[in-house]
């Protein structure tokens, strides 16, 4: 029952938690693994004495380094810790715990906008990045006034490295390099990004944020990676997540920066407010004590063994989808994947069809656009069947479409019209009648994609504005 108002007398913990259960039978089962992102999940047992901490320290402010040692403690613990991994033994970086890897991206342009302004008097900042970089980086300059140049992958999906080097100029302070992207997971050149940076006095930010923890780990059994972190002379900050393949709580980061200089750059100070000497490290005020807790319990107690075994879990499941889909005549793969992110298309079926049906199976899985395709992002909670189980699922789907092919032609026909029709009505009628039927079970996401590829970049804003609008209060 919906709560309009705060109850006049606390209700019982029984009836709350009873509530409570009773309204996650619609939430996606993401234990058994139905979930390829979103959530990153370390087994039952590392998950409760993580859990622990984080209860421990719930009511702790991270925001005053003076005011909780024990914090300040293991927050510093956490950014060394983190650094080990992307570092020479001998190197001293330094860096700070984020709420995820939107605030570290945020951070890393703040501190090179500022410090191209205070060392270099560029008062109208550009920052070279690829199509394929995390939208977090256009958001964050959308918010600091940073002109963003964006560079289209080939046509092989791989990154343009001389549309890159053409497009610096006078006004370029920063350049940015994935590790690896999401839609493909494939890894940018970081080494030709690194000698780019050093031969144009620039900055260079390395975004490793869903797979630099996994990729130093892949490294650690033998793998081969390319160098992507602060072993190279030219990178100069780098953002890795450690709420996903650390196994860390969400609303987990770390952002590390080579100069001490560039840390400073993203704090915010005002030493003459009334209300006293003003001072913080990122963009949170209150900073969750808990978060920092939970993160530090995560990585020292799955510890460096932990974590090789973990790894060998998710690349196992990986390879189970990556096999299917390699030797299926049906569906191919997307770019060249380093680790456990999956892209894949079909050029016999709609892929957008192939993953409704699959989302009417109870997976929970990202769509790609431009080209079309399936997005997972496998992790060791895969291992334990779910992977399998849904190979035997897209198994089932590709059979049921090669053997319906006057059901499927009448589908995507009647697809074609429904779109048509919606699309006939005018942009205002289209969006009442998307925005509608958004979340309803036997909504088609399909279709979206069909449709909006009729409205220009102002109609799609507002169209998806209006949809996530759509789920809250």
């Amino acid at each position: 029952m919906a709560k309009k108002n705060i109850p006049k007398l606390g209700l019982s913990q029984q009836e709350l938690f009873h509530e409570m259960d009773n309204s996650m039978h619609s939430d996606m089962d993401w234990k058994s693994g139905k979930t390829f992102g979103a959530v990153y999940y370390p087994g039952e047992d590392y998950s409760k004495v993580i859990s622990q901490a984080y209860v421990r320290f719930m009511h702790e402010n991270a925001f005053d380094p003076q005011l909780f040692s024990s914090i300040l403690t293991m927050e510093n613990e956490v950014v060394e810790q983190t650094a080990s991994l992307f570092s020479h033994e001998k190197d001293n970086l330094f860096g700070n715990v984020t709420s995820g890897g939107t605030e570290s991206i945020f951070l890393s342009i703040l501190s090179a906008r500022n410090w191209a302004k205070n060392n270099k008097g560029i008062d109208k900042p550009e920052v070279v990045l690829s199509s394929s970089a995390h939208p977090a980086f256009l958001k964050a300059m959308h918010f600091l006034n940073v002109k963003a140049v964006v560079i289209p992958t080939k046509k092989d999906f791989s990154f343009d490295l001389d549309s890159f080097e053409k497009a610096i100029n006078a006004n370029t302070i920063l350049l940015i390099g994935s590790a690896p992207n999401y839609p493909t997971g494939m890894m940018d050149p970081i080494e030709s990004l690194s000698k780019l940076a050093v031969d144009n006095g620039l900055l260079l930010h390395v975004d490793a944020c869903i797979g630099g923890f996994l990729l130093a780990y892949l490294k650690k059994i033998g793998k081969d990676i390319p160098l992507f972190d602060f072993k190279l002379s030219g990178v100069t900050s780098l953002s890795v997540d450690l709420h996903k393949y650390a196994y860390a709580p969400k609303g987990s980061s770390v952002l590390l920066y080579r100069k001490e200089e560039l840390r400073k750059e993203q704090f915010s100070v005002y030493p003459n407010w009334e209300g006293g000497i003003y001072g913080s490290t990122t963009f949170l005020g209150t900073k969750p004590g808990g978060i920092v807790a939970s993160t530090w319990m995560a990585l020292n107690h799955i510890g460096q063994d932990g974590y090789v075994k973990l790894t060998h879990k998710t690349m196992d499941a990986t390879k189970v989808i990556s096999d299917y889909i390699q030797n299926s005549k049906d569906l191919s793969l997307i770019g060249t994947p380093i680790m456990s992110l999956l892209a894949f298309n079909s050029e016999k079926h709609d892929i957008y069809h192939i993953a409704d049906l699959l989302s009417e199976k109870g997976w929970y899985i990202g769509r790609l656009q431009n080209p079309p395709g399936i997005h997972l992002v496998v992790s060791q909670i895969h291992a334990d069947g779910a992977a399998k189980e849904l190979v035997e699922d897209m198994e089932e789907i590709v059979e049921k479409l090669n053997t319906s092919t006057i059901k499927n032609k009448l589908s995507k026909v009647g697809d074609n019209l429904s779109v048509n029709a919606v699309k006939s009505l005018g942009y205002k009628s289209l969006k009442k009648a998307v925005v509608a039927s958004t979340g309803s079970k036997n909504s088609k996401k399909r279709l979206i994609y069909d449709l909006k590829s009729s409205l220009d970049l102002d109609q799609s804003n507002d169209l998806f504005k209006s949809i996530l609008n759509r789920f809250y209060q």
